[in-house]
């Protein structure tokens, strides 16, 4: 198992905020397109042990804010909080339902989508929400979860097929 620290985690994390602010938005279906940090959140808490799900949650969204432009921390505290509620679930849901990976995906982006649109109205100056925000992050985080299996497969080439001890079950097969 790698460690967070490791060169090759950090070179997947700079690998990964490249795509999803140069190449992902080519990929753009109107205003909508995924995000590849999210999915490593989602990789993390379902196939890494518990302990590393925060940190890649809090670096992901540390970039998010960064890169994103947005108020520095935001982004990170929310991937933060979600993480945890999503490592969570993971630990005690029932595994070898179909489609439970893809599910809690979607979830997982379309709370911390949600959560930084509402939050965007009180820190970053937006001046409402409407039903078409809430459309737009809906298609966001279906796009998103619908790169899950490619994702699986991209991580899964760069760091070598690898699952925790506390989980012993194979992702997306």
């Amino acid at each position: 198992m790698h460690h967070l620290a490791d060169l090759k985690v950090i070179f997947y994390f700079l690998f990964l905020a490249i795509l999803d602010y140069s190449v992902l938005p080519a990929f753009r279906l109107g205003s909508v397109y995924p995000s590849f940090l999210y999915l490593f959140v989602c990789h993390a808490a379902f196939g890494w042990e518990s302990k590393k799900t925060v940190p890649v949650a809090f670096w992901a969204g540390l970039l998010k804010d960064f890169l994103g432009g947005g108020v520095l921390g935001v982004q990170a505290g929310i991937l933060v909080v979600f993480a945890i509620l999503l490592d969570q679930v993971v630990r005690k849901i029932e595994r070898e339902f179909p489609g439970i990976y893809f599910l809690l995906a979607f979830l997982f982006v379309f709370c911390c989508e949600s959560l930084k649109l509402i939050l965007g109205v009180f820190v970053g100056g937006l001046s409402g929400i409407s039903p078409g925000h809430f459309g737009v992050i809906f298609l966001m985080a279906l796009y998103t979860a619908l790169l899950l299996p490619f994702f699986d497969v991209m991580t899964g080439s760069w760091f070598g097929r690898q699952v925790s001890s506390s989980r012993q079950y194979e992702l997306f097969r």
